[in-house]
């Protein structure tokens, strides 16, 4: 059957067939979809919107998680805000004795990630390496004594009623920018560019206030539905394209160089 999905809360979507309905449930937080979808492949899905797919998820995470992770010297401590679904934590098991600490409210995506989305995550859940929390960000992040080379805003898009709503305002930026070690940096998932504008420019403000220096860089994915953004900030590090020190399948030097340029090529950003 064919099934509309939402790009924001205005009513736009992109339309994809549904082969087999995997998981349809309500949390406390959210409501919760795993599918396998044509072309997509395997998709997690919250309130209506797409994720992640099978298509696009080496793209996604490894842009993800090693443009930023490729501009620190040896590495020893990761955060992720969100990341429920376990692969950015996948990605970053690659970099040998780095310890991540992953906070997700909703316990029950991770459990269900746990069971559906393994091919993608490859079991990461049970690394010794990572901790998992499952618990309000801000909660953790007031009561860590850890300090953190990246920390990752991997979280659903901020709308009114998302439980990541207040996770992007100036005083949650403040206190991430308070766990980062000396020279480290804060990378966020920034939303579509063409669907949702507004976000990236809002996420850079913010930052630009609290950081000596701010970026972007972004990928094309059909799964998000054209071009999506990431924001980095930092004191110390200046952020750029490096080939990532770590395997990849997706991510070289040649597209990481690419991810830089896409904004200003594309659309003039």
């Amino acid at each position: 059957m064919l099934v509309k999905y939402d790009l924001d809360a205005k009513g736009t979507g992109h339309v994809f067939e549904r082969k087999t309905l995997i998981v349809d449930e309500v949390s406390y937080y959210q409501k919760i979809e795993i599918s396998d979808l044509d072309i997509l492949g395997r998709v997690l899905v919250l309130d209506n919107i797409i994720q992640l797919s099978s298509l696009d998820c080496d793209r996604y995470h490894e842009t993800f998680a090693h443009i930023p992770m490729s501009c620190i010297d040896k590495p020893v401590r990761a955060l992720i805000l969100g990341g429920g679904d376990g692969i950015l934590a996948k990605e970053l098991l690659k970099y040998p004795n780095l310890v991540i600490d992953m906070v997700d409210i909703d316990e029950r995506v991770c459990e269900l990630s746990r069971l559906h989305l393994s091919e993608m995550n490859e079991g990461a859940f049970d690394s010794e390496r990572l901790n998992l929390y499952c618990e309000d960000a801000l909660d953790f992040c007031n009561r860590t004594l850890e300090k953190y080379d990246v920390i990752y805003g991997d979280i659903t898009d901020p709308h009114p009623d998302s439980p990541s709503n207040s996770l992007l305002g100036t005083e949650a930026i403040a206190l991430y920018k308070s766990l980062l070690r000396d020279g480290g940096i804060l990378t966020i998932q920034t939303d579509n560019v063409q669907i949702a504008p507004e976000h990236m420019k809002n996420v850079e403000a913010i930052l630009s206030g609290s950081f000596e220096m701010t970026g972007n860089f972004s990928i094309v994915a059909l799964t998000l539905s054209s071009i999506f953004s990431f924001v980095w900030a930092s004191d110390v590090t200046h952020v750029v394209p490096k080939p990532p020190t770590v395997k990849t399948k997706w991510l070289n030097e040649l597209r990481s160089k690419f991810c830089f340029e896409l904004l200003d090529t594309a659309i003039g950003q």
